[in-house]
């Protein structure tokens, strides 16, 4: 159970500031200060209320939201070094309210599809239903959540908590096809007359490849690695070697690192920048610091071959330099600068794309020069990481709440 007091005393924290620098670096411009108040004033019915305008999965953000470099980034009391705790605040209000559910005043008599339950689809499909219309959904895994569900390690997210969005669906009548890939076992010229309006939310389900020679050896793709449906942490601990070498330091290389130190490998991860750079935030960097994984700066991989005994990554040594086009600094190599490490397997985990299934026997496109989320027709929108720079869950979540607006708006 939440605890009251302890919650209002955070809360009372809050100094209110004019200039709201929190709600400016929330991705979904939550109103942060006047949830505070309400929290002060034990009004947590209007608190909850009031944050699901613009945030409809605080069960998810509160948790995996990287606050640090964000709202909590960015409050005022940083400056004695004890910023609010948004996101702890954010958890305990929505875990007050599992059971709620936002029904829409009236039915508005039209039907929305949403292919892809992530954050974006999830976060789409609730504002839909809430607004009045028929949501159908389908999705290629047996569960919605997407990444969350199928490659977010346990010990960073409880899945049970998806169990609320299952709950609130089947509160509004949201009906779901489980198991099913559009672009394999359904085509979307199929399913575009069927519905007045289409959202497609398809995260990125490749990884992208490193360009360095690895012919004679096997190499691994961190989000392959994650997937639980493919692999259990036996199956896991089983497939790799005791010495594991990791390339990239954003959240999925951080997530794959520490469940295979947590499965007692010996895990390295090599990074061309330093951390001051990395995508993955400082807390997820320390986590997996005490966790044993040991991160190598300021090396990028040129080669993965077998010796007699081992396997050799190939590094050459890199530097940074200024570079007004570069926000994170340029990346230049150091001549004649190399380092070696003996390797059992090596994964990569540089980042994802989206593939084009989905589209398979469609003419339909995305249409960038009219916005990122709309399409070549015109009752068809598309939402989260294929489209937003940024890969976070707030992100996706915020497409979807978007998109349906612009839906609702319009019709």
């Amino acid at each position: 159970m939440p605890n009251i007091d302890v919650m209002v005393s955070e809360a009372n924290r809050c100094l209110n500031c004019k200039n709201t620098p929190c709600m400016a670096s929330c991705p979904a411009h939550n109103p942060i200060p006047e949830f505070m108040k309400l929290i002060k004033n034990n009004e947590f019915q209007q608190a909850r209320d009031l944050w699901h305008k613009t945030s409809n999965l605080p069960e998810l953000c509160g948790i995996l939201c990287p606050q640090e470099t964000l709202c909590e980034g960015h409050c005022t009391l940083n400056k004695i070094n004890k910023p609010l705790k948004i996101g702890y605040l954010e958890t305990e209000v929505a875990a007050m309210y599992f059971d709620v559910t936002d029904y829409p005043l009236t039915k508005n008599g039209k039907s929305h599809l949403v292919i892809g339950l992530g954050p974006a689809g999830i976060a789409n499909a609730l504002r839909m239903a809430e607004l009045g219309y028929e949501v159908h959904a389908i999705d290629g895994d047996s569960y919605l959540g997407g990444a969350i569900y199928h490659s977010v390690p346990d010990f960073r997210f409880d899945q049970d908590l998806l169990k609320v969005y299952e709950k609130r669906f089947r509160d509004l009548g949201i009906e779901v096809k489980y198991n099913t890939i559009v672009g394999k076992d359904v085509f979307l010229d199929d399913l575009i007359p069927k519905y007045d309006s289409v959202f497609i939310a398809i995260g990125l389900d490749l990884p992208i490849q490193v360009d360095i020679e690895h012919e004679d050896v096997k190499v691994h793709y961190a989000i392959d690695l994650l997937q639980k449906k493919r692999y259990t942490k036996a199956e896991l601990k089983a497939l790799l070697g005791k010495r594991i070498g990791i390339i990239g330091l954003g959240n999925v290389a951080i997530d794959i690192a520490r469940v295979l130190a947590k499965l007692g490998k010996e895990v390295h991860i090599i990074y061309r920048r330093t951390l001051d750079e990395a995508p993955a935030s400082y807390r997820e960097i320390a986590e997996a610091l005490e966790d044993g994984v040991t991160v190598h700066e300021l090396l990028g991989p040129i080669s993965f071959h077998k010796s007699e005994s081992h396997k050799i990554l190939q590094c050459e040594k890199t530097c940074l330099i200024k570079d007004p086009t570069e926000p994170r600094g340029r990346i230049e190599i150091v001549p004649g600068a190399f380092q070696e490490f003996l390797l059992d397997d090596l994964v990569f985990a540089v980042g994802q794309k989206s593939s084009d299934l989905v589209f398979k026997g469609s003419s339909i496109r995305l249409n960038p020069e009219k916005g990122c989320c709309y399409t070549s027709n015109e009752k068809m929108f598309v939402g989260g990481d294929r489209v937003n720079k940024d890969k976070r869950i707030v992100d996706a979540m915020v497409s979807g709440i978007e998109v349906a607006n612009k839906i609702w708006r319009r019709s």
